[in-house]
């Protein structure tokens, strides 16, 4: 098929005659016509907000019909399969824009629609619509005789209203030439089968299909234009030869290859969209009001959510305030982009930037740093300021993968120390952060978080607010692997539901809030130095961890041991309803890794003050190391303090 998307022009004085078809047939499986007054006003609202800003080379398309051909009883037409909504809309316009021409488009005593089990539908379209006659005096719906009628009354009647109020503003050109619909031709066959399949939940074509279907035949076109004129020739020459002669040089062979090509590249994007991986962490770094949007239902077309991306990283840059804020709609991509101020080529430059796009989400989740920072920004602190807009541009300025990098740990030094005190985000001048600048409150609330990890003794982090992002974060942080005498950092990505915490995780402390007392065998002394030893870092940060609440509520009191076998054992399984956080299970490990240096005895094991001490001072080390947290001038006395209190 040399073409996919028509005018209104050739549909209804063309199309027909060049495939040797008398109509359009409206089959017995469609339903009759639903259009209403708000439809076809808000059409024609649309058409002249778009005849005000459009050029010659855009064109506002109207989205899809599928047809086949059908031949009964020596006549051969073209069932409308889906479509027949915005034909049979087109067909009233028009009809009401040619009454007084005297070349009509539509001419009078055509057939060009049939309703096959509608006669009386058939009849109103033919003597009242096209005729004209049905303007000729004031429009009553409710007289109307079937529902059909009615709603073809209303739309007509509304039709005419429009145009009172806009005289002369919306030219026949702009419904002839710049309204183009996608027109699928499919095999004949079983059409109910291809109308459920298309129609299923009387829904159109979704966007996806739509947005393909506009790339492969505009994009296409444009990389290779299929005419050269003679003016070109002679400046390609350097000559004043006047050829008296039109030269085409044909590209055909290559518009077709290319066509094959763009389907095979976006085939491949939608194939890997299409992993339930990708789709679950892309989904959190877009606006959640994505899920509503039944034009571009990505759970069925996984593609979608990359022209989702699309449109928030360009909204500011390519749309409009009215634009932008709408939801994402075919309108946003039909004209294609234009940023190398170039005509002729905004559908290429469309395919293109999201080509460049895709390419850089599978760098970004395959990039395990990349994959964890951007998937804890966002899945923790997404907002009208940290948005994917934001973290696009980010990468694109960015002058290598670092500076990127980077710039994310900004992003989240940003937000814990908005968190961590009383500092209002006015007082930031958020793209110097980026830039690197220094912004002394941001760096002193810093400070105070770290002072606050240190501080075993005092601090509650079990009922911090923070305490529920911090945690999280600590399983970014590079792993420490010791490979016989070296020691490396390495970072392996994150199980993508543990970015942040759970519904079902909950704060565990490692050594017990209470414990059982056995008040038979202990005496008096021995039951308060207990309990002052459970005051004694109970609710230090060294001391709590994210656990799942099923393993959480089964341990009770049970003694440390008995918590680090079955903590080992869920990491072995490996269980998703179980996972054990990457910090949790260092935390657990990293006392039985002391058990096998010291040869303690199983009996013997707690979580003792120093494990409470020591395992603070490894998170803040750790933050401030990877985060590039400032120094507290006090901090080995910090430490110090941290080792002595209590």
């Amino acid at each position: 098929m040399n073409n996919l998307i028509y005018n209104t022009q050739y549909l209804f004085q063309h199309f027909l005659k060049e495939r040797n078809c008398e109509y359009f047939n409206i089959p017995e499986y469609q339903r009759g016509y639903k259009w209403t007054s708000n439809n076809v006003m808000q059409l024609l609202d649309d058409l002249y907000n778009f005849s005000k800003k459009r050029n010659n080379e855009e064109f506002y398309c109207l989205q899809n019909i599928t047809l086949t051909k059908e031949s009964v009883e020596g006549k051969t037409y073209m069932n409308v399969i889906d479509g027949q909504q915005r034909l049979t809309t087109l067909f009233i316009i028009l009809s009401f824009m040619q009454r007084n021409f005297a070349d009509k488009i539509i001419p009078v005593d055509s057939n060009i629609f049939k309703y096959s089990v509608r006669n009386s539908t058939n009849k109103f379209l033919k003597e009242q619509i096209q005729t004209g006659y049905l303007w000729m005096s004031d429009i009553e719906p409710n007289d109307a005789e079937s529902k059909d009628q009615f709603y073809i009354m209303e739309v007509a009647k509304s039709v005419k209203e429009w145009f009172d109020n806009h005289p002369n503003e919306l030219y026949l050109d702009i419904i002839l030439n710049h309204i183009k619909l996608i027109v699928n031709e499919v095999k004949s066959g079983e059409e109910e089968t291809v109308f459920a399949s298309l129609n299923g939940g009387k829904v159109d074509l979704d966007g996806a299909d739509l947005v393909r279907a506009i790339l492969i035949t505009r994009a296409a076109r444009q990389k290779y234009p299929t005419i050269i004129s003679q003016k070109t020739i002679n400046q390609f020459t350097n000559d004043d030869i006047d050829f008296n002669i039109n030269i085409k040089v044909s590209s055909n062979g290559k518009i077709h290859e290319y066509r094959v090509k763009l389907g095979v590249e976006i085939d491949k994007m939608n194939l890997w969209w299409s992993q339930k991986d990708v789709r679950a962490y892309f989904e959190q770094l877009l606006p959640n009001r994505i899920e509503r949007n039944r034009s571009f239902n990505y759970s069925d077309y996984p593609i979608d959510l990359l022209y989702y991306a699309f449109f928030e990283a360009f909204k500011s840059t390519l749309f409009n305030e009215q634009e932008k804020n709408r939801d994402l709609n075919l309108k946003h991509f039909e004209n294609g982009i234009d940023f190398n101020s170039r005509p002729g080529d905004d559908h290429l430059e469309l395919y293109n930037e999201l080509q460049e796009l895709h390419l850089t989400l599978v760098d970004w989740y395959n990039d395990p740093e990349i994959y964890n920072l951007v998937g804890y920004l966002m899945y923790n602190f997404k907002s009208d300021i940290i948005t994917f807009e934001l973290l696009y541009k980010i990468w694109k300025d960015a002058r290598e993968k670092a500076d990127f990098k980077e710039k994310i740990k900004r992003l989240i030094r940003y937000q814990l120390a908005s968190l961590y005190g009383e500092m209002e985000r006015g007082e930031i001048n958020f793209l110097s952060i980026l830039n690197g600048d220094i912004n002394e409150a941001l760096e002193e609330n810093l400070r105070n978080l770290r002072k606050d990890i240190l501080n075993t003794s005092t601090m509650n982090w079990c009922n911090s607010d923070i305490t529920l992002k911090l945690l999280p974060l600590l399983d970014i942080l590079p792993h420490t692997i010791q490979k016989g005498k070296k020691t490396n950092k390495v970072i392996k990505p994150l199980k993508q539901q543990y970015f942040k915490r759970t519904p079902s995780e909950d704060k565990e402390h490692v050594r017990s809030q209470t414990r059982q007392l056995d008040e038979e065998s202990m005496t008096q002394e021995d039951v308060e130095l207990l309990i002052e030893e459970n005051r004694r870092g109970l609710n230090s940060i060294g001391n709590i961890v994210l656990l799942h609440e099923s393993i959480n509520k089964s341990y009770k009191n049970k003694k440390l041991i008995m918590k680090m076998v079955r903590i080992y054992s869920e990491h072995l399984m490996d269980d998703v309803n179980a996972y054990i956080r990457p910090h949790t299970l260092d935390v657990f490990m990293s006392k039985m890794r002391n058990i096998n240096e010291n040869g303690i005895d199983e009996d013997e094991i707690f979580w003792s003050d120093e494990d409470i001490k020591r395992t603070a001072i490894s998170i803040d080390s750790s933050l401030a190391d990877y985060l590039s947290f400032p120094e507290l001038t006090d901090n080995k006395k910090m430490e110090e303090n941290c080792h002595d209190n209590g």
